[in-house]
């Protein structure tokens, strides 16, 4: 974030996004205000511990082994969860040495995925999976400055704008929501020589909280940012579109209800990028109307 604000001057004007922004970044601070004893979290014994992440993301235990190596549980969409033991590794985190060693053990017996937990700053990676052959090894990370557990109160999400004209509207709050990872498949095409960005699935871990129920795919879509020259440590965007920027036809000034209609009935979402003003990395950040990211990174050439 802070890199953002830094280089906002080279970003492209709200307005007119033909032209750049032009203003150099003010003198600011980052503050971190969450209100959490995150110490509590860490003291947990560690059969506390496991069943505190284990229903903050919803997973079901389940007593298995693959390859020597012990399963946690298992997500409502059937795929394995595996609990990184940070009590055991202090020194060590869930990197590239980790995952390849993980996947020569188990990577061809577990499926096209598998959930791996850990403490937010014991994984090494900005993005939210790392793919190795054909298995994606997701990332849930525990939280730092948001334990819900730890709190009684009942939490309202925060609500992101879906069209530039609602950027600056204020939303009340009451304390702070856990990130929820959204459900995203997505596919980086080449069509007579250009490059597209297929979405085919946004869906939010959340039910709608006016009506209580479930999100239809891409209706809780708020925006998406690239960056086209992605150097492996920060992300600098380079594009940003707001869901309404992605519907066929859109009709001017819909209101927010209107947007998320629109947006309910597409299939596909795709985002046509030019292949010679990207670097050798493209990396995208979806974003949902509470405020939650998926990452992923796209390589174009080796």
């Amino acid at each position: 974030m802070q890199k953002r604000i830094l280089t906002i001057q080279d970003s492209k004007d709200l307005e007119n996004p033909k032209k750049k922004y032009g203003k150099k970044a003010r003198s600011f601070i980052t503050v971190n205000t969450g209100l959490y004893d995150l110490k509590k979290v860490f003291e947990l014994k560690k059969d506390d511990y496991i069943k505190f992440v284990m229903n903050l993301f919803e997973v079901e235990p389940i007593d298995k082994k693959i390859a020597g190596i012990k399963i946690d549980g298992q997500k409502k969409d059937g795929y394995y969860v595996l609990i990184y033991p940070y009590w055991q590794f202090k020194d060590a985190a869930v990197d590239e040495e980790y995952l390849e060693d993980l996947h020569s053990h188990i990577g061809k017996r577990v499926g096209g995925r598998l959930y791996i937990i850990a403490p937010a700053n014991y994984v090494d990676f900005i993005t939210d999976y790392h793919e190795i052959e054909r298995t994606r090894y997701y990332f849930l990370k525990v939280p730092y400055q948001i334990i819900r557990e730890l709190h009684k109160v009942q939490f309202k999400k925060f609500r992101q704008p879906q069209s530039k004209r609602n950027v600056n509207d204020l939303d009340d709050a009451i304390g702070f929501h856990f990130i929820r990872q959204p459900d995203v498949e997505s596919k980086l095409n080449e069509k007579n020589g250009k490059l597209e960005i297929h979405i085919t699935k946004f869906l939010s871990n959340y039910l709608e909280e006016e009506t209580g129920n479930e999100l239809k795919n891409f209706e809780s879509l708020a925006m998406v940012l690239i960056d086209k020259d992605y150097n492996d440590k920060e992300f600098v965007m380079d594009e940003f579109y707001f869901a309404e920027d992605l519907i066929p036809d859109k009709k001017e000034n819909e209101t927010e209800d209107e947007i998320k209609e629109d947006l309910s009935h597409q299939e596909k979402i795709v985002i046509p990028i030019k292949e010679d003003e990207c670097g050798d990395k493209v990396m995208v950040i979806y974003i949902d109307i509470y405020g939650n990211e998926f990452k992923e990174v796209f390589q174009l050439r080796e």
